[in-house]
């Protein structure tokens, strides 16, 4: 079975107003109908995760956010049948979620249209249990109660790669531990994060270690040639 090879990354906010309402944007989802999910989505290429964040917000949603903490990163592998290139069976999906909390700064409530989304809506916890949501809201919200995150701050947006070149996506992950030992790199295809730290922390060192929560999430582009550039996703974790 012949499988295309897939990263996506995407990123998400979490915005509660003064009564306890989430802000969230309805995908329209495939043949099981819409579903409520968190706003965000994909990223452009090189784009970084906080400048992502905030556009698809924007683009869901019609506020403007300002990013406050991040709160949590998911990472799943699966295989789809969807969006299948010709030539191959399947996709090899690799997916790498990040979730952020925010607050609303402005802008007003916008329906997306042409989009992957139809609807946008502040809900209560009670109303959005008697709703279709996509896995990922559950996941987040659990991350969202569970504490602050850790603060971020506003970033200088990657700039853009110019028409015609290609851009090379990766996702590496790293593990520091209290005294600032950092260990970690890029990831094959498909690979766990909290796994690839440990296996690298036994092989440079010998020793088992425990990972953490997450504590930051970065992106950088790097030449390869000419007419190619890496675009890395770093993902960095708090290990003991």
């Amino acid at each position: 079975m012949a499988l295309f090879p897939r990263l996506r990354v995407s990123a998400y906010v979490i915005c509660e107003d003064e009564d306890g309402r989430v802000l969230l944007s309805r995908w329209i989802g495939y043949d099981d109908g819409p579903q409520w999910s968190l706003a965000g989505g994909g990223l452009d290429p090189v784009e970084h995760p906080q400048e992502g964040a905030v556009r698809e917000l924007f683009e869901e949603t019609g506020y403007v956010v300002e990013l406050d903490a991040l709160i949590g990163i998911d990472v799943e592998h699966f295989v789809s049948d969807r969006h299948v290139p010709d030539g191959y069976d399947g996709v090899d999906v690799h997916a790498v979620r990040v979730f952020y909390r925010g607050h609303v700064t402005g802008g007003e409530l916008t329906h997306e249209v042409g989009g992957t989304s139809d609807l946008a809506a502040w809900l209560s916890r009670e109303e959005l249990a008697g709703l279709p949501t996509v896995p990922a809201v559950k996941l987040a919200l659990g991350m969202y109660d569970d504490g602050d995150g850790v603060p971020v701050a506003p970033l200088e947006p990657n700039p853009p790669v110019p028409d015609g070149v290609r851009v090379e996506p990766r996702v590496a992950a790293y593990g520091r531990l209290p005294d600032g030992d950092t260990v970690g790199g890029l990831l094959d295809h498909g690979a766990d994060p909290a796994e690839a730290i440990r296996a690298a922390f036994r092989q440079r060192h010998g020793r088992d270690v425990a990972v953490g929560r997450p504590w930051a999430a970065s992106s950088s582009v790097d030449p390869v040639d000419e007419s190619t550039v890496r675009w890395t996703v770093r993902l960095d974790y708090d290990v003991s």
